[in-house]
């Protein structure tokens, strides 16, 4: 006889319950507890036979974690179906841990409601993360204040020093660049500062080629240097409505990734042109290429990666940078894995280039 005809229902629920990895409550129609696992007993810090079938909202009111879960789980049942969800933090093991609580009403096959299933999702770990990853971006941004402020008046000196046409062209050049990275600092010391949930974009009419051009003309001689062929494959007169400030510097950030990784000998190929509605921008180069189980992870709040493996670097947060930027225009950024090397794809909204 199969041992598990002689397991009763609540001893399945019960078991299932336990095998979960996040806590879990179970009440009924009349708010009364029918189940609960030990995770969910140790965050509240009551005892599982204290709170079996009595009502969740009628427990002693002296346990803080108690009273926070039953506050959030009173707010997120006055929410929409499927968005019954809501962050509580809880002192657990000698520091604060961020939990998801999420509400999830249970119907019957035919419809009939029976309950609720609670959860609390652990997801300190991210907020960690998040925290870190705002902490150096806001340092990034302060530390670069004194040396652009420095190198802008040494620059200033040198323009009015300066007298010969070609060492002119190379100080605008190196103008440009100080006024870009000026511009992605202070945006990104914005974001940190919560005064804005993405980094802000400018929206003016600019011609993507020239864009194109001029960036690629600041890595010729790093890669004449390693020698590596940087080429370009541009259409003409792309009209783009955006901000050509921060496309430079995704495009710059991109290129900058790809002739670093690529060995001597190799080819860098920046492609831009039409692709339906979209304007479409490649970075390719002939490297190692980026391993098949981290191409989803790259271009998020991410480690860098180097042909030896994965680093905690800023050339993965700027991949992260540069993402925001691009879906802050309304486009994505992705790597394509479907050609040699390491292939990163923008792409642009018709809305955004006409």
């Amino acid at each position: 006889m199969d041992a598990t005809a002689n397991i009763g229902e609540n001893g399945r629920t019960a078991a299932i319950l336990d095998a979960l990895d996040v806590a879990a409550i179970l009440i009924d129609l009349d708010d009364v507890v029918t189940h609960l696992n030990e995770q969910a007993a140790l965050i509240l810090g009551i005892d599982r036979h204290e709170i079996l079938g009595r009502s969740f909202y009628d427990l002693e009111s002296n346990n803080s974690h108690y009273v926070h879960v039953r506050a959030a789980l009173q707010r997120v049942l006055g929410y929409p179906r499927g968005e019954q969800q809501a962050e509580v933090i809880l002192h657990v093991r000698g520091r604060d841990h961020a939990y998801l609580l999420k509400a999830a009403p249970l119907d019957l096959d035919g419809g009939a409601a029976f309950g609720t299933m609670i959860t609390l999702h652990d997801v300190t770990y991210l907020r960690d993360k998040e925290s870190a990853r705002t902490n150096l971006i806001a340092t990034l941004s302060n530390e670069l204040k004194t040396p652009l402020t420095s190198l802008s008046l040494a620059i200033e000196l040198l323009q009015r020093k300066t007298s010969d046409p070609k060492q002119h062209e190379i100080i605008e050049t190196v103008v440009e660049d100080l006024a870009r990275i000026r511009d992605l600092s202070d945006g990104l010391l914005n974001v940190t500062r919560n005064e804005t949930t993405s980094i802000a974009v400018r929206s003016v009419t600019f011609d993507f080629a020239r864009l194109v051009a001029s960036v690629t003309k600041k890595f010729l001689l790093q890669a004449a240097q390693k020698e590596v062929a940087l080429r370009t494959h541009v259409e003409r007169a792309l009209d783009c409505y955006g901000d050509p400030v921060k496309l430079s510097w995704v495009l710059s950030r991109l290129i900058a990734n790809a002739v670093s990784f690529t060995p001597e000998g190799g080819s860098v190929e920046v492609s831009a042109g039409r692709d339906g509605q979209s304007l479409r921008i490649s970075v390719s180069d002939s490297g190692r290429g980026v391993p098949i189980e981290l191409r989803d992870v790259l271009l998020e709040q991410c480690p860098q990666w180097k042909p030896e493996g994965l680093d905690n670097g800023y050339a993965g947060l700027s991949l992260a940078i540069a993402k925001e930027i691009v879906e802050a225009h309304g486009g994505r950024i992705f790597l394509d894995s479907s050609t040699k090397g390491s292939t990163f794809v923008i792409q642009l909204p018709h809305a955004r280039c006409t």
